[in-house]
């Protein structure tokens, strides 16, 4: 017989562990539950539990320490962290000590389900496993990407993921989405971090002197040449050389950095010394690489070298949830030298750029930002004072990309009781921010709707469709309805006549 598997949940709040109890002991797992890191180290040593779901902030040690802490006693160990307080930082912090997976507060319990049979399932497989990674220790400051939202906790896990290991990484996505900062984190939470960074602008610098500036040249090598030149290659030996927009690089500089990758072996122009570095490298695109594979403007050799690993940076029209954070981060920056100057943000003017496309990203938001700080006229930018490049109707707001999409909470998805009491519990979700989640599919269907030429109004739909479950829910007893509606019965009779509503058993709208 198949031994039950075991959950240990961590949190100072005691109503999360009891939501978890009531849930995941019907999937058949046995729940114990810690309120400190102190006591879940104690309960890990103890009892080997085969997951850990633990939340960041706990008084005493918080969810990284303890984490770290986990890894030195159980290497092995499954720990899924859980935080409403999100950082890029914190993230790949928390995939870079092991973490199986970071849960950003509110989720659904249905997602929380898969995840945990998931990792359970990865449990039972691990009992076979023998070799056993340790865990990094090194500690770093916080990166400076901006960004909660789930398309981006993706990329922070896959730089935690990757960033001990010296495989060569391809970043790609639309130019101003932040590749340049991705780099970076990945070199700063590396083996390397002390070691340097060299970044080349490949589309920057003429191809006439890319070679000379990336392998560096010798004396009178030709007629510029008035010194001896160390190139990019030596400049980062046992660091990373971040080559941006690889994707502009000729077919004969592809060549010589295929060699180099390779071997680690090159010559300085005009040179017949065969030098060796020790370099990772770290390229980025905009363009389609598989592309220009096909059109033979691309080394295939050179692509599976390159993409070892693949970081794809999400454009910022797939994460409006992040613009808000961005706008806050770059007001901070520009005034951080001007204390007596002081700006706010209107809603209206944040609302105007969360619904905006961004075609040139966050480089293109932190230049708007920028031009509105140095040019208005109030303490208060307002609407009027964000100048965007196209001031059109802006299209809908888009779903993030799949995967990350927000899932709707609560009452309406078929949940029971205990998982709605779960996930208020560990999202500390309010009645009404389950209603706001459900009205987001509802009210997609209407504006489609509108849009197709339909002309009623949305409230009235809503309404009567209040109006009807109500009367449904009390068997047609409109005082019954009215007390449930929170409206007098007079009110009630109004809406019944306006909607024409027939009542009987049940209720139902004249269409």
């Amino acid at each position: 017989m198949t031994a039950m598997q075991r959950m240990l949940v961590v949190d100072d709040e005691p109503d999360v562990a009891v939501g978890f109890r009531r849930v995941f002991e019907r999937d058949g797992f046995e729940i114990d539950s810690a309120v400190s890191g102190e006591e879940a180290l104690t309960k890990i040593s103890e009892q080997r539990p085969d997951l850990v779901l633990m939340d960041l902030r706990m008084p005493g040690l918080n969810g990284i320490e303890t984490l770290k802490k986990i890894q030195a006693i159980s290497p092995r160990q499954l720990v899924i962290l859980m935080t409403a307080y999100s950082t890029s930082a914190n993230v790949i912090e928390a995939m870079k000590h092991g973490a199986y997976d970071f849960l950003i507060k509110p989720f659904s319990v249905e997602k929380l389900r898969e995840i945990v049979h998931e990792a359970m399932d990865l449990a039972r497989e691990m009992h076979s496993v023998t070799d056993v990674q340790p865990a990094a220790t090194e500690d770093h400051p916080q990166d400076t990407i901006i960004g909660k939202s789930e398309a981006m906790q993706e990329v922070y896990k896959m730089v935690g993921q990757v960033a001990h290991s010296n495989a060569t990484v391809l970043v790609t996505g639309e130019s101003g989405t932040g590749k340049e900062l991705v780099a970076r984190a990945i070199h700063r939470h590396s083996e390397r971090p002390n070691k340097p960074f060299i970044a080349v602008n490949c589309a920057a610098i003429p191809e006439t002197l890319l070679e000379s500036e990336l392998f560096g040249h010798e004396k009178g090598s030709f007629t510029s040449a008035v010194s001896r030149r160390h190139g990019k290659f030596e400049q980062a030996d046992n660091g990373t050389l971040f080559l941006d927009e690889i994707g502009d690089m000729s077919l004969a500089t592809q060549t010589k950095i295929l060699r180099v990758l390779q071997s680690g072996e090159f010559e300085r122009i005009g040179g017949s010394e065969t030098l060796l570095v020790d370099v990772r490298i770290i390229a980025a695109t905009n363009r389609n690489l598989e592309e220009m594979m096909e059109d033979g403007r691309f080394r295939p050799d050179l692509f599976y070298r390159l993409n070892v690993v693949r970081v794809q940076m999400p454009p910022l029209r797939r994460r409006r949830d992040d613009i808000p954070n961005l706008v806050d981060y770059f007001l901070r920056m520009y005034l951080r030298d001007r204390p007596d100057k002081k700006i706010r943000m209107s809603s209206a003017a944040i609302e105007k750029m969360t619904n905006y496309d961004w075609p040139g990203n966050v480089r293109e938001l932190e230049n708007t930002l920028r031009n509105a700080v140095l040019t208005v006229k109030t303490d208060t930018i307002l609407p009027i004072d964000v100048r965007l490049k196209s001031e059109s109707e802006p299209r809908p707001i888009e779903h993030q990309a799949s995967g990350s999409k927000p899932v709707p909470q609560g009452v309406g998805k078929g949940l029971t009781r205990e998982e709605i009491d779960l996930e208020r519990a560990v999202n500390g979700t309010s009645v009404f921010e389950d209603i706001e989640r459900q009205v987001e599919p509802m009210f997609d269907k209407l504006v489609e709707a509108r849009s197709r030429g339909d002309n009623f109004s949305a409230f009235d739909v809503i309404e009567r469709a209040m109006l009807i479950h109500a009367l449904n829910k009390t068997s047609g007893n409109q005082l019954r309805a009215a007390k449930l509606l929170g409206i007098t019965r007079s009110t009630l009779r109004k809406r019944i006549a306006k909607y024409e509503i027939e009542i009987s058993t049940t209720a139902r709208g004249a269409r």
